[in-house]
C-alpha cells in the first residue's frame, strides 16, 4: 500500500533537492530492492527487531520497506542536513525511527550496533571497511552490506572491483549467506547478506 502522506512529504522536498531526487533514482531502487528481497527471503525480522542503517542518506527506500517489520530503526549519517530533512520533513510521521548525525565509526554507536538484529549499510563505498568497525566483531546480528565499482564518483573513497574484494572488507566473524551483483550503467553494485 502506498503511504500517501510520505509521498506528499517527498514531493514537497524533492522539487528543490536534486540529491533527494537521486536517492529515488532507478539505479537506487534496483540496488535497494535487491537487498530488501534478500532480507525478506531470509525471514529474519519480526515486530521486535532492531534495525540500524549505517550511512542512511535520506533513508528514502529502506525505511518505508522495513518500517512495519521492526520495533525500531536507527538511521545514522554523517551529514546533518540530510538527517534534518529526513527527520523533520520526509519521515516526520515515522515515530519508530531514531535519526542520528554521526560518523558510523563513533564509539557512541557501539551499543546499538552490537545489539541490533539487522545492520544495513548500502554505502560501504563511502567509508572505511566494515572490518574496521569494532562493534561488528562483538555482534550476533545479521548484516546486509552493499558497495560498488563506481570509482569515478568523488565521494566514493572505498570502492571494490569484485565481490571477492568486498568480502575481504568484512569482519572476521562474518558468514556470508547471500552474495549478488546488480548491474548499473556506472559500474556494478555488490550485495553481501549474512550473519555475524
Amino acid at each position: 500500500m502506498i503511504d500517501i502522506k510520505l509521498l506528499q512529504n517527498v514531493m514537497e522536498e524533492v522539487r528543490d533537492n536534486e540529491d533527494l531526487l537521486d536517492s529515488y533514482s532507478p539505479n537506487q531502487f534496483r540496488a535497494k530492492l535487491n537487498l530488501i528481497n534478500h532480507i525478506k527471503d531470509l525471514n529474519i525480522l519480526n515486530k521486535d527487531s532492531e534495525i540500524i542503517i549505517l550511512g542512511c542518506w535520506y533513508g528514502s527506500i529502506l525505511i518505508p520497506a522495513f518500517y512495519n517489520s521492526a520495533k525500531r530503526i536507527t538511521a545514522v549519517d554523517i551529514d546533518p542536513k540530510v538527517i534534518s530533512k529526513a527527520k523533520y520533513k520526509i519521515f516526520k510521521d515515522y515515530n519508530k525511527v531514531d535519526w542520528i548525525t554521526s560518523d558510523v565509526f563513533s564509539e557512541n554507536r557501539f551499543g546499538r550496533i552490537k545489539n541490533a538484529n539487522l545492520i544495513i549499510n548500502t554505502s560501504c563505498e563511502h567509508m572505511k571497511s566494515m572490518k574496521e568497525l569494532k562493534a561488528l566483531s562483538e555482534s550476533k546480528s545479521y548484516f546486509a552490506f552493499q558497495s560498488n565499482a563506481m570509482f569515478d564518483i568523488p565521494t566514493h573513497t572505498n570502492c571494490v572491483n569484485t565481490i571477492e574484494e568486498f568480502k575481504k572488507q568484512l569482519p572476521s566473524n562474518a558468514k556470508v549467506l547471500i552474495e549478488d551483483e546488480v548491474p548499473d550503467e556506472r559500474g556494478t553494485r555488490f550485495t553481501l547478506v549474512g550473519k555475524l
